[in-house]
């Protein structure tokens, strides 16, 4: 047992020895704009530390990880507080980073695996590794699987993000920077902006064709033609296309084809009664 453990030692010893821990001055220090943009850091969390520090001083089993150019990569939070308590120099380790992209891909990890982000957070760490996916001309696979595994979120929610992102207008997305307003809800809100779009051309249609007409459309008809319209939309028809159908064009709704599995799915979709 005593060889098997000081072996362990050894390696450790040998490990330990390739890692150069170095005192720097705070004043050297920086942080990156990039990761400044994205997360926030917790002032009751940073004066905490801030506390312990003048105590304690700082704790070296956890230096500040930093790039040859002295922009902090991991520890902003020990880095804020060490300027907190007044100290002067601080424990770090320089890592080598081969590209720009590579520095904010280990920001965003160690990140992730240290604490737990707000939805603005993700949002915006997605918006950014979707920018430096797409400047890759070798990237291979799913994006949203890729970026999923980045941001320990399934694909799913990554298409979601994706999707808000592509949609979504100013105020929704401030919204969601400040938290006011969560991925899941944005992601409602946009769903459902667009099927009162979608009704809205339903209406349109039932309007245009009853002036034309002079016809009258009873409740249940009606209701058959917004879930025969929304169908069609669905399949990727244009709004031109369904007006040109002679069962619209005439008001016959009782004559469209639409299955009752169809017509239940669309309305739990929608919300129609």
């Amino acid at each position: 047992m005593r060889l098997f453990g000081n072996t362990i030692k050894k390696a450790n010893d040998k490990d330990n020895a390739k890692i150069k821990i170095k005192m720097v001055e705070v004043s050297q220090l920086r942080f990156d704009r990039d990761f400044k943009n994205v997360f926030q850091q917790e002032n009751d969390k940073v004066a905490e530390i801030a506390n312990d520090m003048r105590t304690n001083g700082f704790d070296k089993s956890r230096p500040i990880i930093v790039t040859e150019a002295y922009i902090i990569v991991d520890g902003h939070s020990r880095f804020m507080a060490a300027k907190k308590a007044g100290l002067e120099k601080v424990p770090v380790i320089i890592k080598k980073f081969d590209s720009r992209d590579e520095t904010i891909e280990y920001e965003y990890k160690m990140q992730l695996n240290s604490r737990r982000l707000t939805d603005g957070e993700y949002f915006a760490a997605f918006l950014k590794l979707d920018e430096i996916r797409r400047s890759n001309p070798n990237a291979q696979g799913s994006s949203d699987e890729a970026i999923g595994r980045q941001l320990n979120k399934s694909a799913r929610q990554v298409c979601k993000m994706r999707e808000i992102a592509k949609k979504a207008d100013a105020s929704l997305l401030e919204k969601i920077q400040n938290g006011n307003v969560s991925i899941s809800k944005a992601h409602e809100m946009i769903k459902a902006a667009e099927a009162r779009k979608k009704a809205g051309v339903i209406e349109e249609v039932a309007d245009e064709k009853s002036s034309n007409t002079g016809k009258g459309i009873n409740s249940d008809s009606f209701k058959l033609g917004v879930l025969f319209v929304l169908s069609e939309l669905e399949k990727g028809r244009k709004k031109s296309q369904i007006l040109k159908d002679k069962r619209i064009a005439k008001l016959k709704l009782g004559e469209l084809n639409l299955s009752e599995e169809d017509a239940a799915r669309i309305s739990q979709r929608f919300g129609i009664a």
